[in-house]
């Protein structure tokens, strides 16, 4: 027989099993977005935790409010790691899921959201009940969408406007171009239901189908054709050489000031800006030209830069020549214009400083929001007269020319950009063109206070 003290250790040692492992918590979980109403495509992300033997199983079902089976819309298992004392080592966890209400069968209407979370413990299958219960909606049916017709015509690298009409329930419209949304704007109308959209053909699209999106808060979409007749066009094919004096000067400069490192190769330094430090930039302008005043801030026809002259036009397609040999190709987004050095850069429209600093390839830059979605950029500054967050008039100095960035002599970078896409500038220039193509769209219909 065993002595006393071995089978009250051996009891104390079971106990204690079945106590850490029976585990008196349970998994927590939460909604980690507000989820009211559910439909075709509806965003769900779920965390759950679990402070002991770790996460077994999220489960995520739906309950029809008039009756009928629960359909589970979004799953995840966490198997154990470690068998006897099966834990999982997921103490957190997110669900992602894209829930599709139609495709799970479920009716339009009052309906219950239950989420299940289970662990490995013990005791986890005596646990049946729902972690999280929510009253939800289903709703199945796309929202509105009408166009406001008009001949519509856009040249590739161009820009066009849409007004269009949406119903209450709508979260999310624009125009869809390629593939790219180009949202649409409210508050510009009286009438709440209309939007106004700016959008580009950008100069490198592939495919120009056009489609006007709009898109509720349970995710239910309704896509119609935009009737846009395409104007094709060709873009001119520029060489550039490339000097030995230019590298020096701008090579080791530009490396070091985008964080790069420096090498003997000035060739391989170069390419390194004109191809990683570029496409930086242009990812940086999509980041500034996020957010954008949802009214026109401008007026009329853009200015151009007095008394300049251009040096390349919008979308040049460029070869790179060193030593009579080709080595890179890139696109110029924009225009660049001279004129005597140092030359005063007006505001081309009124609208507001969003940016105002180095910006990679162009150097010392300016980028103003003029609303809707509508930026311009003043590149290779040698001065910055203006603070970001700061009102500007039409004309008003933003700075002065320089050969600031990848600059190969004083001048001046000016692109358009629609919601980050760089489009081209002479439209934007043109005071026929504005009025056909924006301004008697946007005066169709009485405005609020304050849109110009």
């Amino acid at each position: 027989m065993l002595p006393w003290w071995i089978v009250v250790a051996a009891l104390a040692v079971g106990i204690a099993i079945v106590v850490l492992r029976a585990e008196p918590f349970v998994p927590t979980v939460t909604l980690e977005a507000p989820l009211d109403t559910i439909g075709r495509a509806t965003a769900l992300r779920v965390a759950a935790h679990d402070r002991g033997s770790g996460l077994a199983r999220i489960e995520v079902r739906l309950v029809p409010g008039g009756g009928g089976n629960p359909a589970v819309v979004a799953s995840a298992v966490y198997p154990a790691l470690h068998w006897g004392w099966s834990r999982s080592g997921v103490n957190d966890a997110v669900l992602t899921a894209t829930v599709d209400a139609a495709a799970a069968g479920l009716p339009e209407g009052p309906a219950t959201l239950q989420i299940f979370a289970a662990d490995h413990s013990w005791l986890a299958g005596l646990r049946h009940a729902p972690r999280l219960t929510r009253p939800v909606t289903i709703d199945l049916t796309p929202p509105t969408l009408e166009l406001v017709p008009g001949p519509h015509v856009a040249r590739i690298g161009g820009s066009e406007c849409l007004v269009y009409r949406v119903g209450a329930d709508a979260a999310e419209s624009g125009v869809e171009v390629g593939g790219q949304l180009f949202p649409g704007a409210a508050g510009i109308f009286k009438d709440t239901g209309l939007r106004a959209a700016l959008f580009a053909l950008p100069q490198d699209i592939n495919q120009t189908h056009t489609v006007a999106v709009v898109v509720d808060a349970a995710g239910n979409r309704r896509r119609v054709d935009v009737d846009v007749t395409v104007r094709p066009r060709s873009f001119a094919e520029k060489t550039l050489p490339l000097t030995e004096e230019f590298l020096r000067r701008k090579v080791p400069e530009l490396l070091e000031a985008n964080g790069l490192p420096a090498g003997d190769d000035l060739v391989a330094g170069y390419l390194r800006i004109n191809r990683e430090v570029r496409a930086a930039s242009e990812v940086r302008i999509r980041e500034i030209c996020r957010e954008s005043a949802p009214v026109p801030l401008w007026e009329g026809a853009f200015l151009r830069m007095p008394n300049s002259a251009p040096l390349s036009g919008f979308a040049d397609r460029r070869t790179y020549l060193y030593d009579g040999k080709a080595i890179d190709h890139q696109t110029h987004l924009g225009f660049d214009l001279a004129s005597l050095r140092g030359s005063v850069v007006p505001a081309g429209n009124t609208g507001r400083v969003v940016f105002g600093g180095p910006l990679g390839i162009y150097g010392n830059t300016v980028i103003l929001d003029h609303g809707l979605g509508l930026f311009s950029l003043y590149g290779h500054l040698s001065e910055i007269a203006v603070a970001s967050g700061a009102r500007v008039a039409r004309g008003d100095p933003l700075g002065k020319t320089g050969d600031t960035g990848l600059a190969g002599g004083d001048h001046l970078h000016f692109s358009i950009m629609i919601h980050g896409v760089h489009v081209d500038p002479v439209e934007w220039w043109d005071p026929h063109w504005i009025h056909d193509h924006v301004e008697t769209r946007l005066a169709a219909f009485p405005r609020t206070e304050g849109s110009p």
